[in-house]
């Protein structure tokens, strides 16, 4: 641990150059990152680094409307293309704005606090939806006394004055019908949240509600997701990703079949907006697509992509020396200590634990390198890189001498941290495919060891010998269980019974024993807030011996009167330091999967409560350990 500090203390001590030199541009930048547009007969407007601009639907260059230090968003036009509305942070809380569209002073409309910063998944406050047919503001306001991130729709008149909620108790995204009698809208609100082609319980659909009956009626019924409403004549248009990529569709307002309106198989649609214009005067549709703007024709029924230009001074695009130790995402020990590699701010460092330069292995601005991981026989650094556009596993050397060197192929999901094996020759890794598999760095060779059932195969460590892998996923009872992995004949060595939850598999420094989690106790505590029991201390660390014929960890002791002969043997047999086995077998660790269960132990003088972190070393086991006070950390 006195190592570790020492190290993190080199590291938060120096200042890096984190981002490197751009080429000089000699025209404008073409687009970039446009989010929440709008669109009214010949103009769009958009939200880009924070602030509202505005452009020319026949494309060109886009002009900045707002500068404040906040965040301004989800800009609406009004339906005479005179005024913009949008949530904006001048007063230091999320509030409703107006502006004039062709730029000026804000003005505030609403006061009520916002409910403050939520993760990215929860959306923001003050939601606005678009302009009512009559001249008001459509906005969803996180105001519900169940959760603060759902929201109902309120008015707000853009005149002044309280806003009046509608009597839909909540929603999400939503469109006020041409005459204002109906509200196309989706119960359940999801739009923030970037899960894919989900099926679960926050899956949308489409419904109306008429004022005056006071009722709703669904629209459709499609078990994925549909949302983004948006009340074109006597049509709804939205969302959908019937067809796995989020892609527009329409469907009449009186029901029917719903047909898909465009046809993206790359990026999604995302965040559309209805707008007067286009040919007839049938309307038009704005809408994100893969970070640019795209405009769909309503007469037509054909879309295109608008080339907007914004010039700007882009400060996070100008070299700059930068702090990076707030920054740290991942890190791991050199084998001998000496160096530690940091993963901060999408670069690898090297850092001395007391003397010597720190380096930065790669340099890579516009790459993003995470998941560094020193080799055991400390030449080599392996990690994650996105460098040919999808994150693969690089190993490079470890002093900065040479290049990294791709080892994967082909990568279609998120891949987890890799982990060395002992001979280091081979690395372990998951994926969000539920798949565990192992690379020969050498070769780049792939062989699939298992796969997920019900969730992702996150913990897998390697035996001294590297010829077993050990790891957990779920088993047919869908309780946590441990598996083993051989190398020498590929097979799947399942321990265990699958009637407790085991995890976090690591094995003794001389592969002898199996060391892990499990929840075994219940320890049952009453709660304080509602008729109930409450088991959260249920886990213990145990350990197994993998063959029958192990040396004890703990052999059992006996003091017994000894001869003049014995006395002098004292210390030198029975203490538990020797933990090689029999000595039968020195080729490697050995497996008996029969009798695992009996084999089982719980570590003395290590309670049940709640454990993570699980590694061991010659000697030793170590955990961190929750106390009601917080998190600390036992040896």
């Amino acid at each position: 641990m006195l190592r570790i500090r020492s190290v993190l203390a080199a590291f938060a001590a120096v200042a890096f150059l984190a981002s490197g030199l751009y080429a000089q541009e000699s025209s404008p930048p073409k687009g970039g990152l446009m989010l929440y547009p709008d669109v009214h007969q010949d103009f769009v407007v958009f939200v880009h680094g924070g602030d509202l601009w505005r452009a020319p639907v026949a494309g060109g260059m886009a002009r900045q409307l707002t500068a404040h230090a906040g965040t301004e968003l989800i800009p609406k036009i009004s339906p005479d293309g005179e005024w913009i509305a949008f949530t904006g942070e001048y007063t230091g809380t999320r509030q409703v704005w107006v502006m004039p569209s062709e730029g000026g002073t804000p003005r505030q409309l609403t006061f009520y606090n916002d409910v403050g910063a939520m993760p990215p998944r929860g959306g923001f406050d003050y939601w606005i939806q678009g302009w009512t047919p009559d001249g008001d503001i459509l906005v969803r306001m996180n105001r519900t006394p169940w959760g603060q991130r759902m929201g109902r729709y309120y008015r707000v008149d853009p005149d002044g004055g309280l806003e009046t909620p509608l009597p839909i108790p909540h929603g999400g995204s939503a469109s006020m019908s041409p005459d204002g009698g109906s509200l196309a809208y989706t119960p359940v609100d999801r739009e923030f949240r970037t899960w894919k082609r989900t099926r679960g319980g926050r899956a949308q659909d489409l419904w109306i509600y008429d004022f005056e009956a006071r009722q709703s009626r669904r629209v459709t019924d499609h078990p994925g997701t549909d949302n983004f409403p948006m009340w074109v004549g006597d049509e709804i248009y939205f969302t959908s990703d019937r067809e796995d990529t989020l892609n527009l569709y329409k469907v009449p307002a009186s029901g029917g079949e719903a047909t898909a309106v465009t046809s993206f198989d790359e990026y999604d649609v995302l965040w559309p907006s209805p707008g007067p214009g286009g040919t007839g005067g049938a309307g038009q549709i704005v809408f994100m697509n893969g970070g640019g703007l795209q405009l769909l024709d309503v007469g037509s029924q054909q879309s295109r992509a608008l080339e907007i230009a914004i010039r700007r001074d882009g400060p996070g695009r100008v070299p700059h020396l930068a702090q990076v130790d707030d920054f740290i995402r991942s890190a791991d020990l050199s084998p001998s200590g000496q160096r530690a590699v940091f993963g901060a701010r999408g670069d690898l460092f090297t850092v001395p634990a007391n003397h010597g330069p720190t380096r930065n292995l790669t340099a890579t601005p516009g790459v993003r390198e995470i998941d560094p991981a020193w080799s055991p026989d400390g030449q080599w650094i392996a990690y994650l890189s996105d460098a040919s556009g999808e994150y693969e596993i690089y190993v490079r050397p470890q002093d900065g001498t040479g290049e990294g060197r791709r080892v994967t192929e082909g990568g279609d999901v998120w891949i987890f941290p890799p982990v060395w094996s002992p001979d280091s020759k081979h690395l372990a890794f998951g994926d969000r495919d539920r798949r565990l598999r192992i690379v020969d760095v050498a070769t780049g060779e792939i062989t699939e060891v298992d796969r997920g059932r019900q969730g992702d195969i996150l913990q897998y460590t390697w035996s001294p010998d590297s010829r077993w892998l050990a790891y957990e996923r779920a088993k047919d009872s869908e309780l946590r269980g441990i598996f083993l992995f051989s190398l020498d004949d590929t097979r799947i060595v399942p321990l265990g019974d699958g009637l407790t939850n085991d995890s976090e598999p690591v094995f003794s420094a001389d592969g002898s024993h199996l060391f892990f989690l499990s929840n075994r106790d219940f320890q049952i505590r009453f709660s304080a807030f509602e008729f109930n029991y409450v088991y959260d201390r249920a886990t213990r660390v145990y350990a197994a011996a993998l063959t029958a014929d192990a040396d004890p960890l703990f052999p059992l002791r006996s003091d017994e009167e000894k001869s003049e002969d014995e006395a002098g043997d004292d210390g030198e047999k029975g203490n538990g330091e020797d933990q090689g086995g029999d000595g039968e077998d020195d080729t490697g660790v050995r497996v008996e999967p029969e009798g695992f269960g009996a084999r089982i132990l719980a570590l003395p003088d290590v309670p049940a409560g709640a454990y993570g972190g699980l590694s061991a070393a010659e000697g030793a086991v170590f955990y961190a350990r929750q106390n009601e006070a917080g998190t600390s950390f036992d040896l």
